[in-house]
């Protein structure tokens, strides 16, 4: 990697974590904590669920906390006045990079959205896994259109189809990790309870 690419890598890094406090950050963590594990208690107190389904959503908000500090919390509202990209330009073409800018950017988007289709996914893991990954990959297109209104009507952000096709990408490519996961484990465990 050149020291032109490492510099960019730098900046467009800086600028995306630009605006998140270790405060706020850990103010977001306590609420989160206290939305889910405090009914979550009162469930598993009840046996109404297992700690693992707890867990499970747990993870699922305090990701979407991630999420939303990363693209919407991140900014003062009314910063960024109502910008519409309609145009899909992700940076790459089929000979190459075109552009190395919206490449690094549809690079981190995707990134972003993949540990989310891998939060999704087990939620449906009892359905075929070609569904499984259907819905995980729509819910995480509605994540990202959710988003990209918030961030239109809020002004802290622009509207960019190129997000919603990138972020969409990252859950689907979640979605298959863990659907292929899953399956293997399933495989395994059922050649463990047949060598028994």
């Amino acid at each position: 990697m050149s020291d032109q690419n490492i510099e960019l890598f730098n900046r467009i890094l800086e600028r995306e974590f630009q605006g998140i406090s270790l405060e706020n950050q850990i103010m977001l963590l306590i609420i989160e904590t206290c939305i889910v594990f405090i009914p979550g208690l009162i469930f598993l107190i009840k046996k109404k669920t297992s700690f693992g389904k707890l867990l499970h959503v747990y993870l699922l908000v305090l990701y979407l906390g991630v999420i939303l500090t990363m693209t919407i919390f991140r900014r003062p509202i009314g910063t960024r006045p109502g910008i519409v990209h309609l145009n899909v330009d992700t940076g790459f073409s089929l000979s190459g990079i075109v552009s190395k800018w919206s490449a690094a950017f549809s690079t981190l988007n995707t990134i972003l959205f993949i540990p989310w289709g891998m939060i999704i996914c087990p939620f449906f893991s009892k359905k075929r896994p070609i569904i499984s990954i259907l819905i995980t990959t729509i819910i995480g297109a509605f994540t990202s259109l959710f988003i990209e209104i918030t961030q239109l009507h809020t002004a802290t952000g622009m509207f960019e189809a190129t997000d919603i096709v990138t972020n969409t990408t990252g859950a689907f490519i979640g979605a298959v990790i863990m659907a292929v996961l899953y399956l293997v484990f399933s495989q395994s465990r059922k050649i463990e309870i047949d060598n028994k």
